[in-house]
């Protein structure tokens, strides 16, 4: 007889499957004891000190003396957890009206709405905005709090391969131009580290009456003139209607937040239970967020320090033969045909003493695996240059080299399709 814990051993046969010999291997570097200050280029865990290249923290700004001073003095005034209440209760305090002022005077929007978490941003805001017969178009490769959303949502929901733009307009020629509808993508994709092309998707979005919403959560901080991310970076910052974004990346704090025309985002606030039904940002991190987003915009040397460790890191790995595809953000993968397990392990425990992030499926396609890479204004280059004479050197004993060009360039994750979800 079928059992609903059926599916948790037929997981983790099929990864077994997919990682063979490799497996335990894989397995150990999931869910691995780090230190709390786990966000340094260098790390101490055990008594032993490595470099680190595995946290999103891209201008060194969780550890920032200001930003930590930030936090402390409200944690030494108002305690820990507090406000202890939703937003729309007891929960909305000045801290997070400065905040929510000052991040769309950043973004230069009317207004922004800030969550305690960017799942709760993202998800809350796709399930809510794409109401019965309206319509949500998902790139394949956005990040699963959209895909969520999309599957939460009341409408129907399409997912089109990645940065696939002619998939795209064939769905959108599909729909009536009267048909309430939206673009949902990422600006720079998590796992592969390419740009959404935002100026085709802002043409594709007149063309097709449909409104377009960016999740920036590895753009912001990181590319643009000011930092103001991947819409800045194409300049059609006024062309995106709803910007999306998270503080654990590199404003180096917690939660979320949406940008975008106020009357939208009041909408959100009476019905996205990823806003009403949750407590509100604790005081301390949103103090924090304040003053990292301060410390962003006046500390551009920053982020030409993290390029410079980017370059010298890309550079690298393109000359000794890995396949990185194309990557325009922070993030850098070099992707293989699963062999990053083992590899994984022998970049931390062999001489190097490199802490790398390995990711299988079903982070990414099944049957591929990659390195991923994310470096920080606080490296070096000399630190970069040491990070690829390792990988280099593991590569002769692991076929590093052997790659999934689908997953790198033009992968389609999941298959493209579409859902109808509450409709009558």
């Amino acid at each position: 007889m079928a059992d609903i814990f059926d599916k948790c051993d037929e997981f983790w046969d099929r990864i077994k499957k997919l990682t063979g010999e490799h497996f335990e291997a894989g397995v150990e570097t999931f869910f691995r004891e780090f230190p709390t200050v786990n966000c340094l280029p260098e790390v101490t865990v055990n008594g032993k000190q490595y470099m680190q290249v595995a946290t999103n923290d891209y201008l060194g700004l969780a550890t920032h003396p200001d930003v930590v001073s930030a936090a402390t003095e409200i944690c030494e005034t108002s305690g820990v957890g507090t406000p202890l209440g939703a937003r729309p209760l007891t929960g909305n305090t000045s801290m997070h009206l400065e905040l929510e002022a000052k991040l769309a005077a950043f973004r230069k929007t009317e207004g922004a709405l800030v969550f305690n978490l960017g799942l709760g941003a993202m998800t809350g805001t796709v399930a809510c905005m794409v109401g019965r017969k309206e319509r949500v178009f998902v790139d394949a490769y956005a990040h699963g709090c959209i895909s969520d959303g999309a599957k939460l949502c009341k409408g129907e929901a399409t997912w089109f391969g990645h940065n696939d733009l002619d998939e795209l307009e064939h769905y959108l020629k599909e729909c009536p131009l009267d048909q309430p509808k939206m673009i949902a993508v990422d600006g720079v994709y998590g796992m592969t580290g390419d740009l959404a092309p935002l100026p085709e998707l802002v043409e594709l979005k007149k063309k097709y009456n449909a409104r377009l919403f960016v999740d920036d959560a590895h753009g912001t901080g990181v590319l643009g003139d000011n930092g103001r991310g991947t819409p800045e970076f194409f300049g059609v910052e006024d062309e995106v209607d709803l910007h999306g974004g998270t503080f654990a990346k590199a404003f180096g704090t917690f939660g979320g937040y949406l940008c975008g025309p106020q009357h939208v985002l009041d909408f959100i606030k009476f019905v996205s239970p990823g806003f009403v039904l949750t407590k509100a940002l604790p005081g301390c991190i949103t103090n924090a967020t304040i003053k990292s987003l301060e410390l962003m915009q006046s500390m551009p040397e920053r982020r030409m320090q993290l390029w410079d460790n980017l370059n010298v890191l890309r550079n690298g790995l393109r000359d000794a033969g890995f396949n990185i595809g194309n990557p325009q953000g922070a993030v850098t993968s070099i992707f293989t045909r699963g062999m990053t397990a083992l590899a994984a392990v022998k970049l931390l425990e062999n001489k190097h003493g490199i802490i790398v992030n390995n990711v299988m499926y079903p982070a990414v396609p099944y049957g591929t695996s990659i390195i991923r890479i994310t470096a920080s204004a606080l490296h070096t280059t000399e630190q970069m240059q040491t990070l690829v004479d390792a990988i280099v050197s593991v590569s002769k004993e692991i076929p590093l080299h052997e790659s999934n060009e689908a997953a790198a360039h033009k992968a389609v994750a999941p298959q493209a399709s579409t859902t109808t979800n509450g409709q009558a």
